[in-house]
């Protein structure tokens, strides 16, 4: 079978780091007697790879485990644990070849078939039952040798490179819950719910120019604000993602900022499933009075940029700059609700993730928006980890305010609203919807992908499936004596890089 040979090079720019230690230390190593500490506003929901769904969680647990590729500051892939790799003219057949030398944190060697045993329990090629529905596309795997394996889909998928981030689990090992076992730049030390996560550095890490520079890590569960901006201006946390504008300017003597895009999709969900949100033109009358400006300029700071639809401009080839379909307009917001024969309005309750205060922020000013059209709305601040089962998982909620944090591949940030898509938590329907999906996953171009990713977009925007809101500024701050952090296209931070200044 003829093949498309794809060769993802080890050089990458980036990666390369200059020795900062004394000739005594290890190379690229730099002995810090404190730990770097990190702030964590929500629980852990899992230490376990496979059951972790929430994006904070995963950002840490990125420091424990490695994917076959990882993302650079650009939102490309480029390669972790997997070296090369190639896609069979079909697109059905994937042959990666993997590193050779890697360890687990137990010393153990990684090998192909670790990378079998994580994705047949993803796939559920042996039990029958996936965890993930993505993996649930591999129709078959063969480990070739230990440091190759080969990879069937059941069908086309444009999305299937971007899942190989995942996170890979050594075979047969099955206390990841209790304690987690990667080929990470750092090793899993101990977890206290509620209070934190503690790391140690993996000087035997894989990428040999690339090991962490603090040999300890603590990560802080701090859930008040005005307690981390304390914390950060005492010198007791070193790290925050995540600000607000107004904490941002109560941390500027003590710490760097760093604000960039995230590509965030931050929505005010509508759950269509539930009266009166199953009526358009109610949902259409609650986007009409959203003042999506005001959201940006209060709660944001002006550090937003505004969404039209279920797509952050971040990823701008796939973007569909097309003009808003319901814009701020209270006077047309009224007219549908009269149309939908809820002339008084009507009551609602706005479920929030209480951890996050930049969607607090928000979910306050739409109580007063909606306020101003006749929509009486309750707030019920929830933690995230209820949250997530609550709304994300079981639905039970009739609107909520959150974000979902962004990915690399353009399909995945979408999909998740397909009519048969467990993820679907605002019960959105559309069989062109659904269409255009399928078709950006089987087409044969990158136009074509471009093409349906753009026209899905187009679909919910014009159906109001939801509000969709802003992709708010990741606002970061890192103690002024240190230097090193980067950003990304995605949700992730890279401890392993973080090093004191120079004298």
């Amino acid at each position: 079978m003829k093949k498309r040979n794809i060769f993802v090079s080890l050089a990458i720019a980036g990666l390369l780091l200059t020795s900062c230690g004394n000739a005594d230390k290890k190379e690229n190593t730099e002995t810090n007697d404190k730990p770097l500490k990190v702030a964590m506003y929500t629980e852990i929901d899992s230490l376990d790879p496979f059951n972790a769904t929430a994006g904070d969680t995963k950002t840490i647990m990125d420091q424990v485990f490695d994917g076959l590729f990882d993302v650079d500051e650009d939102g490309n892939l480029v390669p972790d644990l997997c070296e090369t790799y190639e896609i069979s003219e079909d697109g059905l057949t994937y042959d990666f070849k993997l590193k050779e030398g890697v360890k687990f944190h137990n010393d153990k060697d990684f090998t192909a078939d670790d990378v079998y045993y994580t994705y047949d329990i993803l796939a559920g090629l042996s039990s029958g039952e996936p965890k993930s529905s993505k993996f649930a596309q591999i129709e078959s795997m063969e480990v070739v040798s230990p440091t190759e394996i080969k990879i069937k889909l059941k069908e086309k998928s444009n999305s299937f490179i971007y899942l190989n981030t995942q996170p890979i689990v050594q075979k047969d090992y099955e206390d990841n819950q209790t304690k987690p076992i990667g080929t990470g730049p750092f090793e899993f030390v101990s977890y206290t719910p509620g209070e934190g996560m503690k790391l140690k550095r993996f000087d035997n890490y894989h990428i040999k120019d690339h090991v962490a520079k603090f040999a300890d890590v603590e990560i802080l569960r701090i859930a008040d604000r005005q307690t981390l901006i304390m914390a950060l201006n005492n010198k007791d946390v070193d790290l925050a993602t995540g600000l607000t504008n107004d904490e941002l300017s109560q941390i500027e003597e003590t710490c760097d900022i760093h604000s960039f895009p995230q590509n965030l999709v931050q929505v005010l969900g509508l759950n269509n499933d539930v009266k009166p949100f199953d009526d358009i033109r109610v949902r259409q009358a609650v986007a009409y009075a959203i003042d999506k400006d005001e959201i940006i300029n209060t709660a944001a700071g002006g550090k937003a940029s505004k969404l039209v639809s279920n797509f952050s401009p971040a990823l701008k080839e796939y973007y569909n700059d097309m003009e808003e379909k319901y814009p701020y307009n209270p006077e047309k917001a009224k007219e549908l609700l009269k149309e939908a024969g809820l002339e008084n309005g009507f009551s609602v309750k706005l479920t929030v993730p209480s951890d996050y205060k930049y969607h607090m922020d928000t979910a306050e000013l739409i109580q007063a928006q909606l306020g101003q059209v006749g929509i009486d709305v309750t707030l019920d601040p929830i933690e995230f980890s209820t949250w997530l089962s609550k709304v994300y998982k079981d639905k039970d909620y009739e609107a909520t305010v959150s974000g979902f944090v962004g990915y690399v591949d353009p399909i995945r940030v979408i999909d998740r609203y397909v009519t048969t898509n467990d993820k679907n938590f605002i019960n959105y329907k559309s069989e062109a919807y659904d269409e255009a999906i399928e078709a950006a996953q089987s087409a044969d171009t990158k136009e074509e992908i471009i093409q349906n990713v753009k026209a899905a977009q187009e679909f919910m925007a014009e159906d109001a499936g939801s509000v969709y809101l802003t992709d708010p500024d990741n606002n970061q701050a890192l103690n002024k004596d240190l230097t090193g952090l980067k950003s990304y296209p995605v949700q992730k931070i890279n401890l392993e890089d973080i090093e004191k200044k120079n004298d």
